[in-house]
């Protein structure tokens, strides 16, 4: 069981205004603080985080120091009371009152900047930011530098790193959209997140927070273990889903979805468009993951937008549909084109887009659902687009020739369909390793639309056996955002949801039960 951390020890250097003077840690000048009698009584400062990059071998040893942007420092007396409150600037400096009663300064892992507000915290429900406490007994007025640092026992610098990645990803979303979003928080704790990196959604339901979690390696292994604190594209590729769910659709099922693998295009597309985000707010074609520190660490993950290897291309391929995008934006300034693709929309563009099919009755796009639209509503011509797609040697069958949506399938209601699951051959049928669980293969999408409310039924007929064994499969009903309505997984000939349902758009899949089966089946639909 997890167990948060109650309160995060604290790591400081305390500075004469003196020594304060000429090039920071970070390479920036600073400002001598002024030292006129009505600022003898200010308390001020600069509150810096240090931060690693990822390199072949891991994390960095090195570390840059950053300014701690727009966090909340505060004055507490020895009662744990909060006297004052103030928000550091741009360049992480401060000024609070001086209050007799203070014996410290808390930075939290909090910022707030204009409508965003973000904080890494160390509880899962949000209600506990990171602090970093700075007795205040022989500190000068004026004079305090406060660094988080990153090897101290809670690891202070990967909490303010996160939380200042975010602010950069959520500048770029208004920038980009004009648009902010709900509060958000990120769930992190050295040696105690340790199961995946994942966004959450609302947590708690109702609260109008949104959460992810990041991982925050091994209990005391950290240096040898998956730590996601400064993985920068990491943090950003989480963030990427929030900011999609808040604004856009939301195709996925969810699962995994390993490198090199044909996974569900609903997958495929929100995977590798939270990693676009992250490259595009970056501003660099590079996604990657470090395990450990160098020299003993590695990459999980080592991708060039720009340069697509061999391996498994389409709407299943998470890799094509961040690659695409990348193509479709680069060329604009802080985007470079290495290749010349000849498109140029911008991320503007691109997510404008997305955020226009998402008002389009019944939306749930995969990669070619997307550059349909594209094309659909004069964003980019058809000519430039398949030449793109060549250039990126993506298949040309991503940008069919008519209008007709190829995933999820068009179901009427009431209907019938036909077709076979095959989560067991590997190679599977459409190339690549099987994935039952939620692969290209293994995993039918049939889009409904019901006109008036009532009683939907949906039957499955499983036929076929193997090896003197039935094959089994699952049916599922969803929203159109992928949600979970209801599920049919028992393992016999006949499967069967039924539920009582508003008008409006739902999706029903037909899945391998995850222990690899390949058998055909008869799917139909009915409204009471």
């Amino acid at each position: 069981m997890r167990s948060p951390l109650r309160m995060v020890g604290f790591a400081l250097a305390v500075a004469l205004a003196s020594s304060a003077c000429g090039a920071s840690a970070a390479g920036r000048p600073t400002r001598s603080v002024p030292t006129a009698s009505r600022d003898a009584e200010l308390l001020a400062g600069e509150v810096r985080f240090e931060a690693r990059s990822a390199t072949p071998r891991g994390l960095s040893q090195a570390v840059e120091v950053r300014p701690a942007r727009f966090v909340e420092v505060v004055a507490r007396d020895a009662r744990g009371v909060d006297l004052e409150r103030t928000l550091t600037d741009a360049d992480g400096r401060f000024r609070l009152p001086r209050r007799p009663e203070a014996v410290a300064l808390v930075v939290r892992a909090r910022a707030t900047s204009g409508a965003h507000d973000a904080s890494v915290t160390t509880d899962a429900f949000g209600r506990s930011p990171h602090e970093l406490a700075t007795p205040l007994a022989g500190a000068t007025p004026g004079a305090l530098v406060i660094v988080a640092r990153d090897d101290d026992a809670h690891g202070s610098g990967g909490a303010f790193h996160i939380v200042d990645t975010l602010l950069r990803g959520l500048d770029a979303v208004t920038r980009w959209t004009g648009r902010s979003l709900p509060p958000f928080f990120v769930y992190w704790a050295r040696g105690v997140t340790n199961e995946w990196s994942f966004y959450r959604g609302e947590r708690p339901l109702g609260s109008g927070r949104y959460a992810l979690e990041l991982m925050g390696g091994d209990p005391g292994r950290y240096r040898e273990t998956d730590t996601d604190d400064h993985d920068e594209a990491i943090i950003l590729h989480e963030l990427g889903h929030f900011v999609f769910d808040r604004l856009t659709t939301d195709s996925s099922i969810g699962g995994l979805h390993p490198e090199g693998t044909l996974v569900d295009p609903g997958v495929a597309w929100e995977e590798g468009r939270a990693s676009w985000f992250a490259a595009a707010v970056l501003g660099a074609p590079f996604y990657r993951d470090a395990i450990g520190r160098e020299p003993g660490g590695s990459l999980r993950v080592d991708q060039d937008l720009e340069h697509v290897p061999g391996g498994p291309v389409g709407a299943g391929s998470e890799r094509a549909v961040a690659s695409v995008l990348w193509d479709l934006g680069d060329g604009v300034p802080g985007l470079p084109d290495a290749d010349s693709d000849g498109v140029a929309l911008g991320p503007e563009a691109l997510l404008g887009a997305m955020i226009a099919l998402a008002a389009e009755p019944g939306a749930m796009p995969d990669l070619s659902g997307f550059l349909r639209h594209l094309v659909r509503t004069d964003v980019l011509a058809a000519p430039a687009l398949e030449g793109l797609l060549v250039r990126a040697q993506q298949p040309r069958a991503l940008l069919p020739a008519d209008d007709a949506p190829r995933w999820p399938r068009p179901l009427a209601v009431p209907g019938r369909a036909t077709g076979k699951i095959d989560g067991l051959t590997s190679p599977a049928p459409s190339g690549g390793p099987a994935r039952p669980e939620n692969g290209f293969d293994a995993v039918h999408a049939y889009r409904v639309h019901l006109e008036r409310a009532g009683f939907f039924t949906a039957a499955l007929a499983v036929h076929g056996t193997r090896e003197g064994r039935r094959d089994r499969l699952t049916l599922e009903l969803r929203t159109i955002r992928g949600n979970l309505l209801a599920s049919s997984r028992e393992g016999d000939v006949a499967e069967r949801v039924a539920r009582v349902l508003e008008a409006g758009w739902y999706t029903v899949f037909v899945r391998d039960r995850g222990d690899g089966n390949r058998a055909g089946y008869t799917l139909q639909v009915a409204l009471e």
